[in-house]
């Protein structure tokens, strides 16, 4: 498996304090050796108990695997922390099932904590099996504070504990957090039931893997049900058991709404804490990780053609927001939408933002990894763009659009259908574009309509 070595430095184990008013604290990698902890947030949590399940669910998505190839063996990702961040006065952790099939994020609203120190940034945090443990024991009456970071604390050699790990993370990892922001942007809410609604409803379905036959939940007249054919509103979900983790906020939940994109590739399952919010998103099957979807590869060419310096003026035009409107970026850069709404594509599939399903929005965050290679993971894309160096594309109708694009020894025929390409290569003949385009039809979609 491909990997990017990548270095960990924590000034010591996230723990929580033994106190009348415990403290938890988070310890984060150090932005330089030798350097302090970044230090952007701290503060008193209001509802300790509700804070402390929704830390303990999304640890339980980060250590499961829903699926294992047949000719491997389960390797446990050595990489099994949150990426926290803060900015526009929330607070979000998320993270990846070892099989990236399954992504969550708990966002903490601002009417969830009351803060001393609110600032900006993103980070990666220690989350060992002690503090978990110690979350455990948490009640209401004794109060909670968190800290994000150490204040001016510095690395001694001899004067304190440093805890210092290195590890491997594997290239699919990266690749399906950066590829789920695509997905997610993708999807439209299908349906919203209460807590206690939901609640009933996932009781109900199966314990064991349901991955060989796919599911449709929708709404009906007695409430949410299930069927093994779509239905008008219903989301198809492969392997209910990645659905499990929501059981135990759904008992104090307002809401769970679920969202999906229009050919029921990936869904999000939203519940609403009020104060706080919980998504996991699914993929299409437990064994389709959201690394190889490939849903962002279009945004990144054309982000790509029309020039660096476009995206790196909406790169400068953010400052952590929780919310980035496209059309008021549009306005401030004098950019179009569509440039805008490329260019937020394109930074989501490159790490630097995140995507909030439930407000239908970006929002900026820098994934504190080294992205250096994160362009030798769209594969597609680099073929692509090769295929263009190479003039490999011959256009031969511009209504409705045909091409041949010249790949090796091969001509390929791409041809638009109801207003979509469509290629005579074995890989679109094996995904049928639900997994992406391939690169043939990345290449001659620079054509069908020449960039400006």
């Amino acid at each position: 498996m491909n990997a990017f070595t990548q270095a960990y430095r924590y000034p010591r184990e996230s723990f929580l304090s033994d106190e009348a008013q415990p403290r938890l604290t988070l310890a984060t990698a150090l932005a330089q050796e030798g350097g302090a902890a970044p230090h952007f947030f701290e503060g008193r949590l209001l509802q300790p108990r509700r804070t402390t399940e929704l830390l303990t669910a999304l640890h339980l998505v980060v250590g499961a695997r829903f699926f294992t190839p047949a000719n491997s063996v389960a390797r446990a990702i050595a990489l099994a922390d949150p990426v926290v961040t803060s900015g526009g006065g929330l607070l979000r952790f998320e993270g990846f099932s070892s099989c990236c099939s399954t992504y969550a994020r708990v966002d903490l609203l601002p009417a969830a904590y009351d803060g001393s120190v609110v600032g900006k940034g993103t980070t990666n945090v220690d989350f060992n099996a002690g503090m978990r443990a110690a979350l455990a024991l948490v009640r209401d009456d004794a109060g909670l504070a968190l800290s994000v970071g150490a204040d001016a604390l510095t690395l001694r050699s001899g004067g304190a504990e440093v805890v210092e790990r290195k590890v491997d993370l594997p290239t699919r990892w990266l690749r399906g957090m950066v590829e789920v922001q695509s997905c997610q942007a993708a999807m439209q809410r299908r349906f919203e039931v209460s807590g206690l609604e939901a609640l009933r409803f996932l009781r109900t379905l199966p314990k064991a893997s349901t991955s060989r036959t796919p599911l449709w939940v929708g709404p009906g007249p007695r409430g949410l049900f299930t069927s093994t054919r779509p239905g008008p509103g219903a989301v198809r979900v492969t392997d209910v058991r990645r659905l499990a983790t929501l059981n135990g906020l759904l008992p104090t939940a307002r809401s769970l709404a679920v969202y999906a994109d229009d050919g029921h590739q990936a869904s999000a399952w939203v519940v609403n804490l009020g104060s706080a919010r919980f998504t996991l998103a699914l993929s299409a099957e437990p064994w389709r990780g959201f690394s190889g979807e490939g849903q962002a590869l279009r945004a990144l060419l054309q982000a790509g053609l029309r020039g660096a310096p476009m995206l790196a003026c909406v790169r400068a035009a953010l400052n952590w927001q929780a919310n980035l409107d496209a059309a008021q970026l549009a306005a401030e850069l004098s950019l179009s939408v569509d440039e805008v709404a490329d260019a937020l594509r394109a930074l989501g599939a490159s790490g630097l933002v995140g995507y909030d399903v439930a407000e239908g929005r970006y929002f900026h965050r820098v994934l504190p990894l080294d992205l250096s290679g994160i362009e030798d993971m769209h594969p597609r894309l680099a073929d692509a763009q090769r295929l263009l160096e190479a003039d490999a594309v011959a256009v031969l109708k511009r209504q409705p659009f045909e091409a041949t694009v010249r790949s090796g020894e091969l001509d390929h025929r791409v041809r638009e259908v109801d207003e979509e390409l469509r290629c005579t290569c074995p890989w679109f003949a094996a995904h049928q574009g639900r997994r992406g385009p391939c690169k043939h039809v990345l290449a001659a979609e620079t054509q069908r309509t020449p960039t400006t």
